[in-house]
């Protein structure tokens, strides 16, 4: 069993620790029991003589004696420590400023430390991982080599240079930057020379020394291959240093692409050589409307125009190394976009992928997948839900269709605001008339006054000949649905203000005014107020818009809801997917439930149209859920006093949960519960988490 020295208030204790169990074998066998003793015998007269020679006449007479270890002597000297009642660990620093200066080193040492004691194992050596400037910061090894190591402090916080406790292992490494081994008489102070230290730097990939690994034991069981020893293991905490570098770079180098990208107007999709799609910015996920998670991994559709065909993009050979107009299907089919296929090529010309801009198909910023829809298609009676939540909800909505006041409907992303807006059309007076939805956040910058306004014959350059008329017009008698209200341009907010207040518009480049009767219901996941406070939108739009506000609840906040829509998604995708899904199991119900559905009723219904295409027999079972539903599965509640469960319980369940979702993948886990890697890493040594 391996224990850990520890101190509190100055004292030491020992605490039982776990270590590994499967240390490199061919390690192993280098540091076996056969070579202990086979190179080190106990202290002999000549060089106690020496040690005594020294002491007396500061010099030494034999001329093959280490001079680096009579430089450290020397030292010691002039350090004035007494060499018969010195060489005890002293300045004990504190351990939370230890623990906390030295986390990376700890963290990264410790699986190496672990396999290390392995190899030493009944060998009576202890492991010694020390700071940079001499500071022991962990001792390990059996509980009888930690009781030596008691008596003369070798423990968490205590001093070990050659300036504190003489010529040791520790100390003259620090000194020279060098590995060194100081055995028996070689040490300055005689309670120190029954042993053997052998001692390592560890550097970072600079250069730069950070710490120390040290194997410390009796003399008479010291090993030629100590030193080696502890080389190899310096230099494999190194390497898991350089890794963590390397990591942290290539961090910062995602999240510095990534803020490049979410700087761009356009849509941007990263696609490899097959078409998956590899990483996407925030403004091509607003254009497709889905969540980053339901494109990345998955596959797009592309076809490409080749000598009068049309033809799979990623397995045409001539799309390979040029820019192609491709027309792209993305994966929950919920659209055709054009897109701009840039190639990217490695140094060995061999084709990587691509990066597509995507742009709207003629109309597509529409929310409709038909960009001719003119028309309300839902009812209220078409919303599906018993919860009082959403009763309340379809109740104030009735109450205020039949007016021509302008509505906000506010509710997080997939809770259905185009399908409450669309009821609230169908209910009111202007029922009759046309339902133009359209999304602010799709139409690019320099488009939406022209998208909006319409535009006269000539206007610009490149526009279409004989004029267009604007969505404004072309919603006339009927609802105008402006979704993600808060992603229109600060420049474009006070033209819509004009437009609210005086009831008309110009086209661009035209002369006449054109009168309008539209009733605006505007939608956002925003808060408009706060979008106000930080200069985002514009405060008289916001009063002028603030008339009648509609909140939407989430999917999770509407309790039994889930199961209605389960039962009539099912039904509906199943028939639809040529499936004779007739049951499901109770077990899936309280998997959907425990969801939290950040996605809410869009997130369900692709998860269910998701189980359904898996689904062979006539029943819907959890093994046809997708992997990340079922990984986020919460424990079902139970009412009583052991609901309250301690503070570090919920956090290692928590932390293990992020890691098991991830596939093991720490960054990834540590920037979803809004930590850092080393702070996840020492959590999870401190839980004993594997």
């Amino acid at each position: 069993m391996m224990y850990i020295l520890s101190r509190k208030n100055n004292r030491f204790y020992f605490v039982e620790s776990e270590a590994c169990s499967t240390p490199d074998a061919l390690i192993k066998s280098i540091f076996s029991p056969k070579w202990y003793g086979a190179t080190w015998q106990r202290i002999t007269k000549v060089e106690k003589e020496t040690w005594a020679e020294f002491l007396k006449t500061g010099k030494v007479t034999d001329p093959n004696f280490n001079q680096k270890v009579l430089q450290s002597w020397m030292r010691s000297r002039q350090a004035e420590i007494d060499p018969h009642t010195g060489g005890v660990g002293r300045d004990f620093l504190s351990l939370t400023k230890l623990e906390s200066r030295n986390e990376k080193l700890i963290i990264q040492a410790e699986q190496v430390l672990d396999t290390l004691y392995q190899c030493l194992r009944g060998s009576g050596f202890m492991i010694v991982l020390i700071g940079k400037n001499g500071h022991i910061l962990r001792s390990m090894g059996e509980l009888e080599s930690l009781r030596r190591a008691e008596k003369f402090n070798f423990g968490p916080g205590a001093h070990w240079t050659e300036e504190a406790v003489g010529t040791n292992g520790i100390g003259t490494s620090l000194a020279f930057g060098q590995p060194a081994q100081v055995t028996g008489p070689e040490h300055y102070c005689e309670c120190q020379q029954p042993w053997t230290c052998s001692s390592a730097p560890i550097r970072t990939g600079s250069g730069e020394i950070i710490g120390f690994v040290d194997i410390s034991g009796p003399r008479e069981r010291a090993s030629e291959h100590q030193l080696g020893m502890v080389v190899a293991a310096a230099h494999a905490i190194e390497d898991r240093i350089v890794l963590e570098e390397s990591y942290d770079q290539l961090n910062d180098t995602n999240q510095y692409l990534e803020a490049i990208l979410n700087s761009v107007s356009e849509g941007i999709v990263a696609v490899n050589a097959k078409g998956v799609v590899t990483s996407l910015n925030k403004k091509a996920a607003k254009t497709l409307r889905l969540h980053p998670r339901e494109v990345i991994g998955q596959s797009l559709i592309a076809s490409v125009s080749s000598q009068g065909e049309s033809k799979n993009f990623f397995k045409t050979r001539s799309a390979g190394m040029i820019k192609e107009e491709v027309q792209v299907k993305v994966p929950s089919g919920k659209g055709i976009f054009s897109a701009k296929a840039n190639p990217v090529i490695s140094k060995g010309k061999n084709n990587l992928g691509y990066v597509l801009t995507l742009k709207p198909k003629n109309r597509s910023y529409f929310l409709s997948d038909k960009p001719s829809a003119m028309k309300a298609s839902y009812r209220f009676s078409d919303i599906i839900g018993d919860s009082d939540s959403i009763r309340q909800t379809i109740k104030k909505a009735k109450m205020v269709a039949p007016g021509k006041s302008t509505i906000v409907l506010l509710g997080e992303s997939g809770t259905g605001k185009e399908l409450f807006a669309q009821a609230i059309h169908s209910a009111s007076d202007c029922c009759s008339g046309p339902f133009i939805p359209v999304n602010c956040g799709a139409i690019p910058k320099e488009l939406i006054q022209s998208e909006l306004f319409g535009y006269v014959d000539g206007a610009f350059t490149g526009a279409k000949r004989g004029g267009s008329i604007g969505k404004f017009e072309a919603a006339n008698g009927g609802t105008l649905f402006l979704d993600e209200i808060s992603e229109m341009p600060l420049e474009m907010q006070i033209n819509l203000l004009r437009v609210l207040e005086e009831k008309a518009i110009t086209p661009v480049g035209g002369k006449k005014v054109i009168h309008l009767n539209v009733r605006i219901i505007a939608a956002t996941n925003k808060s408009l107020f706060e979008e106000m406070s930080k200069g985002l939108f514009r405060e008289d739009l916001y009063y002028r818009l603030n008339v009648i506000n509609i909140v939407l609840p989430s999917l999770k906040s509407r309790k039994g809801d889930i199961g209605l829509l389960t039962r009539y998604w099912v039904d509906k995708l199943s028939r639809k997917a040529g499936r004779d899904v007739k049951k499901i199991e109770p077990d899936v119900l309280h998997w959907l439930e425990n969801h939290h559905w950040p996605g809410n009723v869009r997130e369900l219904v692709n998860v269910l149209e998701s189980a359904v295409n898996f689904i062979l027999g006539d029943t819907f079972a959890v093994r046809h859920l997708p992997a990340y539903i079922r990984k986020k599965q919460l424990e079902k509640p139970h009412i009583g006093q052991k609901d309250i469960i301690p503070l570090h319980r919920l956090e290692k369940e928590n932390i293990k949960k992020a890691i098991q979702f991830y596939d093991g993948n720490i960054t990834q886990a540590a920037k979803a519960l809004g930590i850092g890697r080393n702070t996840l890493y020492d959590k999870m040594r401190k839980y004993g988490i594997k």
